[in-house]
């Protein structure tokens, strides 16, 4: 059985999806035990980024000045995510954002962690970088960017994969790590 994720990542000018807008997407494909493509894109969120928002990711007004909307750039996301299951880091936060993407199956890989590796020191994406050793995978991805954090959170599924030996497990643990 073939399995298909397509990790997504986003940066936003705040938290609050009811008044707060994507300025950042990304999307990294897997099929079964390999990468096959990547996309990113800067959002035209139409209203100014906020300066703390700003400090966390660095993406300013100049950045996605003439930068698709969110509609228009998920247009272009869609093929990449047709037929695989969504995969986010903290995926309640990214889904929120794209709720437009209504995906039929989504899994969070915070919670997919937790299940496979409840001994890591925490479950923050960063540190599962370092715990699970796939840094040299990521060399050069950028901490809150949309493509850095996806393409983390991508090998972090993978190492999860490799380390789960049963497929029973595998599929539990998927289970386990679905976002309704």
């Amino acid at each position: 059985m073939t399995h298909r994720f397509a990790v997504i990542d986003v940066e936003t000018t705040g938290l609050n999806p009811a008044v707060d807008r994507v300025v950042e997407i990304a999307c990294v494909a897997i099929d079964d035990d390999r990468i096959v493509d990547r996309w990113q894109s800067f959002i035209d969120p139409k209203v100014p980024i906020p300066a703390r928002a700003t400090a966390i990711h660095g993406i300013t007004d100049d950045d996605v000045a003439g930068a698709p909307t969110l509609p228009d750039a998920l247009r272009q996301l869609h093929p990449l995510v047709r037929g695989r299951t969504l995969a986010a880091h903290n995926a309640g936060f990214d889904l929120r954002f794209l709720a437009a993407l209504r995906p039929t199956h989504a899994i969070c890989t915070m919670r997919l962690a937790r299940h496979l590796v409840p001994q890591a020191p925490n479950f923050k994406n960063q540190t599962l970088r370092a715990y699970l050793d796939v840094d040299r995978f990521v060399d050069g991805a950028i901490a809150h960017r949309a493509l850095g954090d996806a393409l983390v959170t991508a090998h972090v599924l993978l190492a999860l994969r490799r380390r789960t030996l049963h497929a029973a497990t595998w599929r539990d643990a998927l289970e386990a790590a679905r976002v309704a």
